[in-house]
């Protein structure tokens, strides 16, 4: 997997698929302990700073897959289709010890 830099801003490249966004922000949650920082851009304009977290099972993925947040105490899920950008932001997680 590609290694993603804090404060790089990544958008999904022409080639890939919608589910693009959710195949990637899943990889890094799968790589890191706790919640993961990040500002995600949608394809509305609309920015939100908000945690990563685990998706709840009992949401439906959708055709491209979900993207769960938590901003400000918010819980927030997008289709992956409507995310146009993220920037991971500097915070308190940790790459996961290898079991």
């Amino acid at each position: 997997m590609t290694t993603f830099e804090i404060g790089t801003r990544y958008e999904r490249p022409p080639a890939e698929a919608p589910s693009w966004f959710h195949d990637v922000l899943t990889g890094i949650r799968e790589q890191r302990e706790g919640d993961i920082p990040l500002r995600v851009e949608a394809t509305t304009g609309h920015r939100v700073g908000a945690l990563l977290v685990e998706g709840d099972p009992a949401i439906p993925p959708g055709p491209h897959g979900k993207v769960s947040l938590n901003s400000h105490g918010e819980d927030l899920v997008i289709g992956s289709e409507m995310v146009a950008a993220f920037t991971l932001l500097p915070g308190k997680t940790a790459k996961k010890r290898d079991e």
